[in-house]
């Protein structure tokens, strides 16, 4: 089984900074497709709780139905907190201030040739500045506020309407 996760010095570092967060694990049947290892530097996924008042800031990708929390894949050169920082501008515009790691999510995904485990980490987040607004119209077709929570379903932290 491949396993995608940060080093321990950063998880190290990462505690520190916030506390140890809840962990859990999930699985994921994907056994209809094969790995195809397209993701050898990844160490795991950056995903943010970006919070206004009351309302949690999703993003729809291109070609997708559903609006979920922003989050993107950190490769071995990044640390998590600087990706996260960047992905928030890129996906929605706003700059934002980490305030605390709030879970960490082990995903086992099966495959038909093998096992991958996948470290999600979310982070909550405060905006400091900016506006609602895609950067990356190649990935993200729209951002925007949700009043509501959000579930996790197949890799996914998805957005209730």
């Amino acid at each position: 089984m491949k396993i995608e996760k940060p080093d321990d010095e950063e998880l190290q570092s990462l505690y520190q900074k916030f506390g140890e967060p809840e962990i859990k694990k999930e699985e994921v049947s994907l056994s209809y497709s094969q790995y195809k290892g397209d993701y050898p530097e990844c160490k795991g996924e950056a995903v943010l709780e970006i919070n206004k008042d009351d309302e949690v800031v999703g993003v729809r990708h291109s070609g997708g139905e559903k609006f979920v929390l922003p989050m993107t894949r950190v490769w071995k050169d990044e640390t998590f907190l600087e990706k996260a920082k960047r992905s928030a501008e890129e996906e929605t515009g706003l700059q934002v201030e980490v305030k605390s790691l709030k879970e960490i999510r082990k995903v086992k995904f099966e495959f038909s040739n093998t096992d991958l485990e996948r470290w999600h980490l979310l982070f909550e987040a405060e905006i400091m500045q900016g506006n609602l607004e895609v950067q990356d119209t190649n990935q993200i077709e729209e951002a925007k506020l949700f009043d509501g929570d959000w579930y996790w379903v197949n890799g996914f932290y998805i957005l209730r309407r």
